[in-house]
């Protein structure tokens, strides 16, 4: 009698739990566990060094380009020269970043303790894609600063001319090309459900694919270049003037703009992120 009268009590208060487990639980659950673990604060670190470290070499050559290049002195181009060495390299490591916030879980198992917590399953993926971005979108921005400082330091004609109309575009769009890029890893990282594989896919891609794919002559790949993630995404933070340069170097079968590039990038986000949704709300974890 009475294991029949105190049985259906414990689906209610199962049920009862779930119901309590808010968003933003679920967001600081995960910004907990992405700065418990160590590697967070080694990939960061690294970031903020490779920055201003690779745009220190770039600001010493600040008077070639502006004579070269035909521009002014702390002019956007001049600056985007600067600051897109160390965007290039920096962003990879934090994809490793991103591809580790998703992963690792899985490597270890922890994420059946997660989904267990969270039935609902989408809100761990959205708020770890949340955390992912904010962390990435603040570490580009102050690797960006950094960099900015560093060039200022070198040579005066690496200063940033704010008066300049792009000069905004080309600085803050840094930090959200790195960050879109991040949450690219990210959502591969949920598809793929394995480190190693998601590292070497992201990196393989943007540094070898993306590049052997805008060097090879051949016409049907005029149609695929506008569309590769890292190359669409990062005109973001390009100039018109690069953006036109960068149009006649490759053959291109459409010109895109700055904010339509970043679509392309935010379109595979948005695309392989709904099929990490669809697999977790239906695969086993």
């Amino acid at each position: 009698m009475s294991a029949t009268a105190t049985s259906p009590a414990a689906p209610t208060r199962t049920r009862a739990s779930a119901a309590r487990v808010s968003f933003f639980g679920v967001v600081r659950s995960e910004w907990i566990k992405l700065w418990s673990v160590r590697s967070t604060y080694w990939v960061i670190a690294v970031m903020l060094v490779v920055m201003p470290l690779f745009a220190w070499p770039v600001a010493l050559s600040a008077d070639f380009m502006v004579t070269t290049l035909d521009t002014t002195p702390g002019s956007a181009v001049i600056v985007a020269a600067v600051l897109t060495p160390g965007q290039m390299f920096g962003s990879l490591t934090l994809v490793v970043l991103a591809a580790l916030a998703v992963t690792g879980e899985y490597g270890t198992g922890q994420i059946r303790s997660t989904l267990t917590a969270v039935p609902a399953r989408l809100p761990v993926l959205w708020a770890k894609a949340l955390v992912v971005f904010v962390v990435t979108f603040v570490t580009a921005a102050l690797g960006t600063a950094l960099a900015l400082l560093v060039a200022s330091a070198v040579k005066a004609s690496a200063q940033p001319d704010w008066s300049d109309p792009e000069m905004l575009r080309a600085v803050l769009g840094v930090p959200l090309y790195v960050a879109t890029l991040s949450l690219l890893g990210f959502v591969i990282g949920a598809l793929l459900r394995n480190t190693a594989a998601t590292i070497a896919i992201v990196i393989g891609f943007v540094l070898v694919i993306e590049n052997v794919l805008l060097l090879l002559s051949w016409k049907p790949l005029e149609w695929v270049r506008p569309f590769l993630p890292a190359a669409a995404g990062q005109r973001v933070a390009m100039p018109e003037q690069l953006i036109e340069a960068n149009n006649q170097a490759s053959s291109l079968a459409v010109h895109l703009g700055p904010w339509a590039g970043y679509a392309v990038l935010l379109a595979w986000v948005v695309v392989l992120g709904t099929t990490a949704a669809v697999r977790l709300r239906t695969r086993d974890a």
